[in-house]
């Protein structure tokens, strides 16, 4: 196989086994921290995934740091893009924690 055709059916694979796990459970929540430090494959690997319309009850939550993201980051770009397709994202900043809820 050549190199876009085995990303395809990496792809594919993992929809459809969220499709499969999704559709056993009346909400599935798939949260992934730190998305700053993603390569464009992890990307592009979420953007199937989000933008594949028959994943039921498929809850996507993503966190980064903002101040590492600048607006020519891949992070930022694939934001913008998947905004573009009317894909709903919800935006929710979150500062720093303060010395008081150290422990």
């Amino acid at each position: 196989l050549g190199g876009k055709e085995s990303i395809s059916r990496m792809h594919y694979a993992v929809r459809r086994l969220l499709k499969i796990v999704c559709s056993h459970f009346k909400g599935v929540v798939l949260f992934i921290d730190d998305l700053q430090w993603s390569d464009t494959a992890t990307l592009d690997l979420l953007k199937s995934i989000v933008l594949d319309g028959e994943i039921p009850s498929l809850l996507i939550v993503g966190a980064y740091r903002e101040d590492e993201v600048p607006d020519h980051h891949p992070l930022a770009f694939n934001i913008r893009e998947l905004e573009q397709t009317n894909v709903a994202i919800t935006k929710i900043r979150i500062g720093n924690l303060s010395v008081d809820y150290a422990i």
